[in-house]
């Protein structure tokens, strides 16, 4: 099962950072690369996938969850978490994502 499908089976809306590390590990890609992160956000919301704000803050330590904060940053607040409806539309909508 892929990473994608894991999300969708354990929750309906999942983290737009959980996202982008499970689509970087399916297609084999750094997930540190801000550039394309940027690229990824503007896919989103091009492509009509809803991005929900949470107001709770990224939680978590190191790297990954550090890089989480800049991905709540760049959508506007990095006190707030961001989450998309992980649905099969929207599934195969980010798996069309290119770099």
């Amino acid at each position: 099962m892929s990473k994608l499908e894991e999300l969708k089976k354990s929750l309906l809306y999942n983290s737009v950072h959980d996202i982008w590390f499970a689509i970087c590990e399916e297609k084999g890609w750094h997930w540190f690369d801000l550039a394309a992160l940027k690229k990824f956000i503007q896919f989103l919301k091009a492509n009509s996938i809803q991005i929900r704000m949470l107001p709770v803050c990224p939680t978590g330590t190191g790297e990954k969850a550090e890089f989480a904060k800049k991905i709540s940053a760049l959508l506007g607040d990095p006190n707030k978490s961001f989450v998309i409806r992980t649905d099969d539309a929207n599934i195969v909508k980010v798996r069309s994502f290119k770099k």
